[in-house]
């Protein structure tokens, strides 16, 4: 599925060197002269400029992923059905009916009791507090003396139970929603083209996550979005621009999306308690900002020198160390999924095995000739290690103990023994990248490209 609508910011380094390193045992020193094996590009010579529009969508994207589900708040339009009790014995109104005729759809919740503009009623300010708070499809009984701001003056100031369910709300500015969508090639009538009999789609999904406002999607289908309800079909007409990187089959198409909103939440407010909440040892949004332009110049970089470094040779003992290595490791998936490894790769990497390894390979070829570049700035010490040791077992430990229920004598041998499986050489590697991590961005000129658009969360940062 290749989810082209969202347009979203991957920021990570273009070659993954926790994820894909090699472990090829307990030595340190492997790959200790680089220089007759691979030429690095002169990184540093190369401008890089980063996109503010980039980092605000990686800052929606964060939004988007820490969204709560949706609860109503004082200024959103909600459907709602409402039924009034009088008490008394039996409950019946002052006719000696049921207070029925009392029920409407489509209220404002604000406090005023006169005609909005659809000529419906807003509701009385006691009831709207009961609302507040609520999620969709909640079903609600208050007892409740009618105040005097209520519509129907012959009601006020009587004694009534009133039941509330919370319908629906629509989607405006703001919104996070989760819908399910696919997508349709049109034609110049705005008919879906046909081949083979069937229509022609180019993308589906039947989960995927939109925050409106974000610019996360293309201008068009996000603005088609706004107005819709949970359960409710709609298609949506769009353009795509006649430059779309995502997928360049697309550009300058027009194109039916079919869309319904399955639920919705509420992102929470990009503000400096926001960053506290869920980042470990940040504080504002300024230092949040910074670490998404640093990471982001990282990947620019690491991009630059994986598609220019040049390997002369690939060492023969490390390759047969990686071969064995992933025979010994992913040979167990394989296994358990019934395919032979070569097929396994294939499936779950997109590459040949041979590929695979070399592609691991260069990521730590590449590590470690920069590692002899920079010197001593990134060479990792033993208290380093060590801390790193101890990080990695703590982080195990826990996993342990929450995820399998084991004991925390226990855990801590588990975790102990897993470590030391995994070879001083991953410790190292570990401590290596990230103290290289800290250094290239110091080393690189950088220009900013101000931002082009308005994105919601701007305006609710304070």
């Amino acid at each position: 599925m290749k989810k082209i609508i969202c347009i979203l910011l991957v920021l990570v380094a273009a070659f993954t060197v926790c994820a894909c390193s090699c472990v090829r045992g307990d030595s340190k020193y492997d790959y200790e002269d680089m220089a007759e094996y691979i030429k690095l590009p002169n990184y540093k010579s190369q401008p890089y400029s980063v996109e503010v529009d980039s980092l605000k969508l990686a800052v929606g994207t964060y939004l988007m992923q820490y969204s709560s589900e949706y609860t109503v708040k004082r200024g959103d339009r909600i459907n709602v059905d409402l039924n009034f009790f009088e008490i008394s014995d039996p409950v019946v109104d002052i006719k000696g009916n049921e207070i029925t005729d009392l029920a409407w759809d489509d209220v404002w919740v604000e406090n005023v009791a006169t005609p909005n503009s659809d000529g419906g009623y807003q509701i009385s300010y006691q009831i709207e507090n009961n609302m507040i708070g609520s999620k969709i499809g909640a079903s609600l009984t208050r007892k409740l003396t009618l105040a005097d701001d209520f519509y129907k003056e012959e009601y006020r100031g009587k004694q009534v139970f009133v039941d509330i369910k919370i319908n629906n709300s629509t989607v405006d500015v703001g919104t996070v929603l989760l819908a399910s969508y696919t997508g349709y090639y049109i034609d110049a009538d705005g008919k879906i083209v046909q081949e083979n009999g069937k229509d022609k789609t180019f993308d589906e999904s039947d989960s995927s996550s939109f925050y409106v406002g974000s610019n996360l999607a293309i201008d068009e289908f996000e603005q088609g979005l706004i107005g819709m309800t949970i359960g409710v079909e709609k298609d949506i007409y769009a353009t795509f621009p006649e430059e779309y990187e995502p997928a360049p089959e697309l550009a300058g198409q027009k194109v039916m999306f079919r869309v319904k909103v399955k639920s919705l939440y509420t992102p929470p407010t990009y503000n400096d308690a926001f960053v506290q909440t869920y980042f470990f040892d940040i504080e504002t949004v300024a230092e949040f900002e910074e670490k998404l332009k640093t990471e982001y110049v990282l990947s620019l970089v690491y991009e630059y020198i994986s598609d220019n470094a040049h390997v002369i040779e690939y060492p023969k003992a490390e390759y047969k160390a990686a071969q064995k290595q992933l025979v010994e490791i992913e040979g167990v998936f394989a296994e358990n999924m019934n395919v032979t490894l070569d097929n396994y790769i294939e499936q779950e990497y997109g590459m040949s095995r041979d590929a695979y390894i070399k592609s691991n390979m260069k990521t730590e070829m590449i590590f470690y000739s920069l590692r002899n570049m920079l010197g001593d700035t990134v060479i990792p010490t033993e208290a380093e290690l060590k801390a790193e040791r101890d990080a990695l077992i703590a982080y195990y430990k826990n996993s342990y103990m929450q995820n399998d229920g084991l004991t925390e004598t226990v855990a801590t041998t588990q975790a102990k023994d897993f470590v030391d499986a995994l070879g001083e050489s991953y410790v190292y590697e570990q401590v290596l990248y990230a103290k290289i991590d800290n250094v290239i961005p110091t080393q690189v000129t950088v220009e900013t490209v101000p931002a082009t658009k308005s994105y919601v969360f701007d305006a609710k940062s304070e």
